[in-house]
C-alpha cells in the first residue's frame, strides 16, 4: 500500500491512510450534524451557536501522534485531549486527564492518578489500560508504519522527546506500567526533566484503541458519512462531524470544494458543553480571500492575519488578536548537496539576506530578526554567538573564494498556504530570492503546494539546495525547537554534529536549568558556525474575529480550544 502524501493514521495491525474527503471549507450550518462519532448520539445541545474559522489549509493527519503540521493540531486539539493541559497565562502544565501527577527524584518514574469518570466519545472509559495501550502504539510507530514510510515524516514528537521508539539505542522510554485502575507510572531509562511539558502537546493526544480498528474501514468507504466512525474517538467537548448536505451556495471564495471538517459539540462534556457548535473548519488559502468572506459574515474567525489585511481588518472594527512570539523562520540549506556543501556558500548566503527587511515588510509590527532557533522568552539566548549580518560584499567575496560559477541552485518553497511562521509565501520566497541573486546566486525557483506534500518533499528531493520552513512551539522548551532540527536522526538539512547530538542529549537528563542553559548555547553556537539553515525571522502571529464573536482564545503554543470562543448572545437586542 502506498502512503498517502496528505494524512495518514495508524492501527496497532497495520498502518492506513486517512481519505481527507471530510477536511475542506464549508459555511456555516444552522443544525449539529445527525452522526459525528461511533457511540450513540445524545440528544442536541440547545443554545448552541454555529461558527465558521477560516483557515489556511487541510490538517494534513487526523492522527496527531503523525504530524508536526498545525493545522492537523489546531483539529484534533477539538476532539482529543492529552493528560496534561496547558495554564493559559503562564504556559505550564496543568491537570486535564490527569488529576494529579509526581514525579520520583531520580527523574526515572512519572505516575499519573487518572481523572474519574471520564469516558471516550465511543463509550469506552478512560482507564490505565488506554493510557498504556497509548504510549504503546506510539512506541512503536516504526514497526507499525515501516520506516521507509517513518522516512517521508518528520521528525515526530515521540521520537523526538523520548530520544527514539522502542528497541532503539537512545530510547529513554522504557514502559507504560497500569498501577490500578485509574493510575499509570512511565518508566524511563534516563530522566527527561522537560517530559511534562511535552506532554502537553496534541502528538500525545490520548485516543480511545476501540476506535483504532475502524482506520481500516476509511479504505473501503470514502464517503463523508463514514468519516466520524473511521477517526479517533477521544474525549474533548468536540467529536467529529458529519459535513451538511450543500450545493456549495454561499461557501467561501477560494474554499476548497470537498466536504467540510466539521466539529459537533458534546453535550455531556464533563466541564459543560461548548457555548459555540457546530464549528466548520473552511479552507481559505488566500488571505485577502479569508478577509473578504469575513465582511461578508460567511467567516466569523480567521488565521493568519497579514501586513496587508491588518489595515482594513482594523478599520473594519474587526478584532484582531496577536500571539506572541513563539515560532521561528529559517532558511533550509542541504549540507549534502555538491554546492551548498561548501561552508564559504553557506555563510555568503547567510550575509546576504537582509532578515531587518524582511521581518518589517512581511510580518506583523513586533517581528523581528532571528538569530537563533529558540525563542528569546525561553532564555537561552546566547550573547556571545556568531551571526551573519547583512553584507552583499562580503557575501560576494564568500561566493568567489568557494569558486562558484552560476550553477542553479534548486529552492523549494511553499505555495498556497499561510503558516503561523510564514502567513505570506510567496512573497517572502521573492525577497529572499532577489537578495540571493543580488550577489550572484542562480536560483531554480520550486513552488510546491502545501498540501501536495510540501513537508514530505523536503527529504525525499535531495537534489534541493535550499528550502523554506519553519518551527512553532507546541511546548516550553528549548528542546522542543532544536532537536527535531538538529538531533541524533534529524535528517531535514542532510546535517550531523556528534558534539551537537552530544550536548541535547545532555541537556534532555539535566535538571540544574544553568547547566542546562550553558549546553544549548553551546548547541547554538555550533549550528551557527557550521550553518545547515539560517534562522531568518521570529513572527508574530495573529486572528481576527468578526462582530459575532466577543473573545477568541489566542495562545503562542496554540493551544485554542473552540470551546473557550465567546460568542455574542443571540439575544442581545438589535442582532
Amino acid at each position: 500500500m502506498e502512503i498517502s502524501r496528505r494524512t495518514v493514521i495508524t492501527s496497532l495491525a497495520a498502518a492506513f491512510v486517512l481519505p481527507m474527503t471530510g477536511c475542506a471549507a464549508q459555511v456555516r450550518s444552522e443544525s449539529v450534524s445527525e452522526a459525528s462519532g461511533s457511540a450513540p448520539r445524545e440528544p442536541e445541545t440547545p443554545a448552541t451557536i454555529p461558527v465558521t474559522i477560516g483557515v489556511p489549509a487541510r490538517p494534513l493527519s487526523l492522527d496527531p501522534a503523525l504530524t508536526v503540521d498545525a493545522e492537523s493540531h489546531r483539529s484534533t486539539r477539538q476532539v482529543l485531549e492529552t493528560l496534561l493541559g496547558v495554564d493559559p497565562d503562564t504556559g505550564a502544565p496543568i491537570p486535564q486527564l490527569a488529576s494529579q501527577w509526581r514525579a520520583t527524584d531520580d527523574g526515572l518514574r512519572y505516575t499519573f492518578s487518572l481523572a474519574p469518570d471520564v469516558v471516550f466519545h465511543d463509550g469506552t472509559p478512560l482507564t490505565a489500560g488506554v493510557v498504556a495501550a497509548n504510549f504503546e502504539r506510539w512506541s512503536r510507530l516504526p514497526e507499525l508504519l515501516g520506516q521507509d514510510r517513518m522516512d517521508l515524516l518528520p521528525r515526530l514528537a515521540f521520537a523526538s522527546v523520548f530520544g527514539g521508539y522502542r528497541g532503539d539505542e537512545q530510547c529513554r522510554y522504557v514502559e507504560c506500567q497500569t498501577v490500578g485502575e485509574r493510575t499509570v507510572s512511565l518508566v524511563l531509562s534516563e530522566p527527561i526533566v522537560f517530559l511534562a511539558a511535552a506532554l502537553t502537546s496534541p502528538p500525545f493526544a490520548l485516543s480511545s484503541p476501540g476506535s483504532w480498528d475502524a482506520f481500516d474501514q476509511a479504505l473501503e468507504d470514502t464517503s463523508p458519512e463514514s468519516l466520524p466512525a473511521a477517526l479517533p474517538a477521544g474525549t474533548g467537548p468536540f467529536r467529529w462531524g458529519v459535513p451538511p448536505d450543500s450545493d456549495g451556495e454561499g461557501q467561501p471564495d477560494g474554499a476548497d470544494e470537498a466536504a467540510p471538517l466539521v466539529l459537533d459539540v458534546v453535550p455531556d462534556y464533563r466541564h459543560g458543553p461548548s457555548p459555540v457548535g457546530p464549528v466548520h473548519l473552511a479552507v481559505v488559502s488566500g488571505a485577502r480571500q479569508r478577509l473578504r468572506e469575513l465582511r461578508r459574515g460567511r467567516l466569523d474567525a480567521f488565521d493568519y492575519v497579514t501586513p496587508a489585511t491588518l489595515r482594513p481588518l482594523v478599520q473594519g472594527g474587526a478584532q484582531v488578536l496577536q500571539r506572541d512570539p513563539f515560532s521561528v523562520l529559517y532558511l533550509g540549506m542541504n549540507v549534502q548537496h555538491p554546492v551548498l556543501g561548501q561552508l564559504y556558500v553557506r555563510q555568503a548566503a547567510a550575509h546576504a539576506i537582509d532578515r531587518r527587511a524582511l521581518a518589517e515588510q512581511h510580518f506583523l509590527a513586533g517581528s523581528g530578526p532571528a538569530d537563533e532557533f529558540v525563542p528569546l522568552s525561553l532564555g537561552v539566548t546566547n550573547p556571545e554567538l556568531t551571526t551573519y549580518n547583512y553584507d552583499r560584499e562580503r557575501a560576494r567575496n564568500l561566493l568567489e573564494l568557494a569558486g562558484y560559477r552560476g550553477e542553479p541552485l534548486p529552492f523549494l518553497y511553499p505555495v498556497q498556504t499561510s503558516r503561523p511562521y510564514l502567513p505570506s509565501p510567496e512573497p517572502v520566497y521573492a525577497q529572499i530570492a532577489g537578495d540571493l541573486a543580488r550577489v550572484g546566486f542562480v536560483l531554480e525557483p520550486v513552488p510546491v503546494a502545501w498540501e501536495d506534500g510540501y513537508l514530505e518533499r523536503i527529504p525525499a528531493d535531495t537534489d534541493r539546495a535550499f528550502h523554506l520552513l519553519g518551527r512553532t512551539g507546541e511546548y516550553r522548551d528549548p528542546h522542543h525547537f532544536l532537536e527535531p532540527l538538529f538531533g541524533a536522526h534529524a535528517s531535514e538539512f542532510g546535517y550531523s554534529n556528534s558534539l551537537v547530538v552530544e550536548n541535547l542529549g545532555r541537556a534532555a537528563t539535566t535538571s540544574n536549568r544553568e547547566t542546562r542553559n550553558t549546553l544549548y548555547r553551546r548547541v547554538a553556537e555550533s549550528v551557527a558556525l557550521d550553518l545547515p539553515a539560517l534562522p531568518l525571522v521570529s513572527p508574530i502571529s495573529a486572528v481576527a474575529s468578526g462582530h459575532d464573536l466577543v473573545s477568541y482564545p489566542t495562545s503562542p503554543v496554540l493551544d485554542e480550544r473552540f470551546d473557550r470562543i465567546v460568542p455574542v448572545d443571540q439575544t442581545t437586542p438589535g442582532r
